[in-house]
């Protein structure tokens, strides 16, 4: 089996079938569709079995949890079921070019360096309130169909892709599982350990059409204090278990000591948002300012600090 494909869902019932036609009309077929429902209120999925049972569709399977997990621990154990030799992330409510699965399935069989490939996308803008794709990202675009390996540096550290655009090897996925631990989204994690073992690529190919609404979790702005530590406390988190995998694969100094520098500030950041000490803002802004994904964080977080 080469391809698996994993669509999480959540109330997703007025969308999903844009997804599931979209995958079911690729160039190159999918050899099986994984879908995890997230205890959905809504008929999404109804909506789906109905799609399935239309098209006679083999290989595609409806998985509803048992329990509401979140989108990470949701994706993270649909990608448990997979079988393929390569595994596709899928949101509910995207649209995939026709070509999407053939072309990202060519570039992963010509480079078996390529642990996890991320790709370019089309935002198209629905309802009232919808958030923006930040303006960084969509200037990295170059839509020329290079490939382009990601090296390990400060920067790369932190996420630069979007995860429904992921395609991920299942040999990787199957040694890196361990390693990951409930409240880390699962584009992060497979992110950092394939940036960690020199596998990380990104396709200069905009390979979906992505549906930007108000209700995207990825582009929201973490402003409420207990969810900005929440996700600082998670983030420690990530660095430990990056560094762990460093480590266990054979040590690497430079890596070791990024993890570890990393790991050091965002504990100040921790301690600034939740103890408000206020003079870890010295270190940070000496010390430490190569360890923030945007450097308006810090004043952000001080604001914050001293507000709540």
């Amino acid at each position: 089996m080469k391809t698996s494909v994993v669509v999480c869902t959540y109330n997703g019932a007025d969308t999903i079938i844009e997804q599931l036609e979209s995958i079911r009309v690729q160039t190159r077929q999918v050899d099986e569709v994984i879908i995890c429902d997230d205890r959905s209120s809504d008929d999404t999925v109804s909506t789906i079995n109905n799609y399935i049972r239309n098209y006679n569709l083999e290989g595609w399977n409806v998985f509803v949890n048992e329990v509401n997990r979140g989108y990470g621990a949701n994706f993270y154990h649909g990608a448990r079921r997979a079988h393929g030799e390569y595994i596709l992330f899928c949101d509910q409510d995207d649209i995939w070019m026709p070509d999407r699965v053939d072309r990202i399935i060519q570039q992963m069989d010509n480079n078996d360096q390529i642990l996890v490939l991320g790709s370019e996308f089309e935002p198209f803008t629905v309802g009232e309130g919808a958030l923006e794709v930040p303006a960084w990202e969509l200037a990295t675009f170059k839509n020329d169909d290079s490939i382009e390996p990601l090296a390990f540096n400060a920067g790369n550290i932190f996420i630069g892709c979007q995860g429904c655009t992921m395609c991920v090897r299942k040999s990787f996925w199957d040694s890196i599982e361990e390693y990951w631990f409930d409240g880390w989204a699962h584009d992060e994690f497979v992110w950092k350990l394939a940036l960690v073992k020199g596998g990380l690529y990104f396709y200069h190919y905009k390979s979906l059409k992505r549906r930007v609404h108000a209700g995207n979790v990825s582009l929201h702005k973490m402003r409420d204090v207990k969810k900005r530590i929440q996700f600082l406390e998670n983030l420690v988190k990530s660095h430990e278990a990056t560094l762990k995998y460093s480590l266990d694969i054979g040590e690497d100094k430079k890596q070791k000591e990024l993890l570890e520098k990393n790991i050091e500030a965002t504990r100040l950041r921790i301690g600034l948002m939740q103890n408000r000490k206020y003079f870890n803002v010295f270190p940070l802004v000496l010390k430490y300012m190569d360890c923030f994904h945007k450097k308006r964080a810090l004043p952000v977080e001080l604001y914050m600090a001293i507000k709540q």
